[in-house]
């Protein structure tokens, strides 16, 4: 059977490993537009062929027709291989694959059970996942001074409830009598209890001991900032 746009649209995105929300919101479409797109009910206008072919990274071409390859969009064997332009030497970005949450932290505070609710991409923000981050991992916006200087407010950061914790990391913990997260650096001496501690050097009280009122719930891998324009 002759394929047509959407089975095309369909094979691409799960090569880059999206679902269907996710390429919605790429595209600044909903997952229904996606799935009609797929079925061949519905062909993507002329604007969302344009965000088609960057989003899968193919020709609008190869969408319509099938007859050009997206073999010929350049491909790296590894994160490491370089290419040269200008005698300059420039590393490939690292492949992103899927995209995650930004939740609030009161939601931060309730991830165990919240964490499989299907995210609505029409109210969801989504941020591109960082390379080796799990499906778990999700986003939140920095509120407060107590992380500065390193993590200003409005600092996204990326946290993975499934990477173990270890000494110098910052994470997110949880207080469990409250259910309020927090954000600090994990501290593990020698001969000395586990403490979390902000970074904020005009912070009063920085420690906090974990002990059985609070436990971490995952750890940040990644940050951005947005700049508005």
């Amino acid at each position: 059977m002759e394929k047509h746009i959407g089975d095309r649209i369909r094979e691409r995105r799960k090569e880059l490993g999206y679902n269907q929300p996710e390429l919605g919101k790429l595209v600044g479409r909903t997952k229904g537009a996606v799935s009609q797109w797929e079925s061949g009910q519905v062909k993507p206008d002329r604007d969302s062929l344009i965000k088609l072919e960057s989003a899968l990274k193919c020709s609008q071409s190869w969408l319509m027709t099938g007859k050009e390859s997206t073999s010929s969009y350049p491909k790296r064997e590894s994160d490491s291989e370089l290419l040269t332009v200008n005698e300059q030497s420039i590393g490939f970005a690292p492949r992103l694959q899927g995209c995650c949450p930004e939740i609030s932290w009161v939601q931060a505070g309730q991830w165990s059970e919240v964490c499989d609710i299907n995210h609505d991409p029409e109210t969801t923000n989504w941020f591109p996942k960082p390379p080796g981050a799990s499906d778990q991992t999700f986003v939140l916006r920095v509120v407060g001074e107590s992380m500065l200087p390193d993590y200003p407010p409005g600092r996204f950061i990326f946290v993975d409830p499934e990477k173990a914790a270890d000494s110098g990391d910052d994470v997110i913990a949880v207080m469990t009598e409250t259910n309020e997260a927090t954000f600090k650096r994990l501290i593990e001496e020698p001969g000395s209890p586990r403490m979390l501690k902000a970074l904020n050097p005009a912070w009063q009280n920085p420690y906090l001991q974990i002990n059985g009122s609070c436990h971490i719930i995952g750890v940040v891998i990644a940050d951005m900032r947005m700049r508005n324009r």
